[in-house]
């Protein structure tokens, strides 16, 4: 791919986006994963990440947890369409090299959906994910922790009538 001169360009009020903004036009699958997750659940993510970088299905996520993190190195790798979401200003954040890189070369784009610059906290974690799974076509949970947040929006997305798939 050609590489693309990295610019800001806007979405909805307060959100603005870097790299290649076509992504937000396709079909995307939402991914979530607890922050602790089984060794089950690992080895589902990572066998459905292997899936999704062979056949470049684009993924959107906020990839904070551990496992998403490591879903999105197995993405990026393979230059799988990827969007990531974060809960602070873009303008402000330290994107890691390999972001920039993908964004750079269009296989990704990087979304601020807050004009913050305070640390994530458990409300804007909430309001990302809700933000990521409205803008999916499909939903991912590899798991989701029975005392966490992440299980309540699982069951309120399904109520939404969003399609919700468990990997374990």
């Amino acid at each position: 791919m050609k590489k693309a001169s990295l610019s800001f360009w806007p979405l909805e009020e307060g959100e603005q986006g870097l790299g290649n903004a076509t992504l937000l036009s396709l079909p995307l699958t939402a991914f979530f994963a607890s922050r602790q997750c089984s060794g089950t659940a690992i080895r589902a993510a990572m066998a459905w990440a292997i899936e999704q970088a062979c056949g470049k299905h684009p993924v959107i996520s906020g990839f904070h947890s551990p496992l998403e993190q490591s879903v999105l190195e197995v993405l990026l790798t393979a230059g799988a369409p990827c969007v990531m979401v974060i809960a602070r200003s873009l303008e402000k954040a330290h994107l890691p090299p390999l972001w920039l890189h993908a964004a750079q070369n269009g296989a990704a784009a990087v979304i601020s959906m807050v004009n913050e610059t305070r640390r994530l906290t458990a409300e804007l974690a909430i309001r990302r994910n809700d933000w990521v799974a409205q803008r999916a076509a499909r939903v991912v949970v590899a798991h989701a922790s029975m005392e966490g947040n992440l299980v309540r929006q699982a069951m309120q997305w399904e109520r939404e009538g969003l399609h919700v798939d468990y990997l374990s």
